[in-house]
């Protein structure tokens, strides 16, 4: 017989196992029948960052209270997280055998990617508080008609590895990139969450 301990145990665990089966992202909308399936080649352009709010405030306000040096700083992050995101975006979209242009004449379907929020958590040697990077992420035809949107995000714990700010966005950034990827490859894999 099972004790009533091993059983609550099972039942939290088999809890974790499957939070962590779901889809990483959340449909905003989509369009059916699956215009992707089959479709291999698309068009991404460079993330955004319009209308981003950095914890509670806009990025204005935010950066207002910055010190210049600290301002350059952020904008330096931005530019990082911009590239790295492409770059796992691309890396693991091939691997799932989809092909990522990053310009030229727009034939097939584009990916446009907006960060709409950055939580720069915190790193103390006792209360710690992970980054968030929440990310829109827009799939249109040729002619610019929506035809998927998702949000995604992404949480870095803090850590002494990772105590600065920059670094946890990158890592977020880093897991956008894998998340859009995977979400691309389901749609045209006909892989449906």
């Amino acid at each position: 017989m099972i004790s009533k301990r091993l059983l609550m145990l099972s039942v939290m665990l088999l809890g974790l196992w499957l939070s962590g089966c779901g889809p990483q992202w959340r449909v905003i909308t989509q369009a059916s029948p699956n215009p992707f399936l089959g479709k291999r080649e698309f068009v991404v352009l460079p993330a955004t960052y319009n209308g981003l709010r950095v914890g509670d405030k806009s990025e204005a306000e935010y950066l207002s209270a910055k010190k210049d040096k600290s301002v350059d700083s952020f904008q330096e992050d931005k530019a990082a997280m911009a590239d790295r995101f492409m770059a796992v975006l691309r890396e693991r979209a091939s691997k799932h055998g989809l092909r990522l242009a990053t310009g030229g004449e727009v034939t097939t379907f584009v990916i446009k990617a907006n960060v709409i929020s950055m939580e720069p958590g915190f790193y103390t040697y006792f209360v710690n508080k992970p980054s968030t990077v929440i990310m829109r992420i827009r799939i249109e035809n040729k002619d610019g008609k929506l035809l998927d949107e998702v949000e995604i995000q992404h949480s870095t714990g803090a850590s002494m590895v990772m105590a600065a700010s920059g670094s946890r966005y990158r890592s977020d950034a880093d897991g956008l990139g894998r998340i859009t990827a995977d979400y691309l490859s389901a749609r045209a894999h006909g892989q449906e969450p």
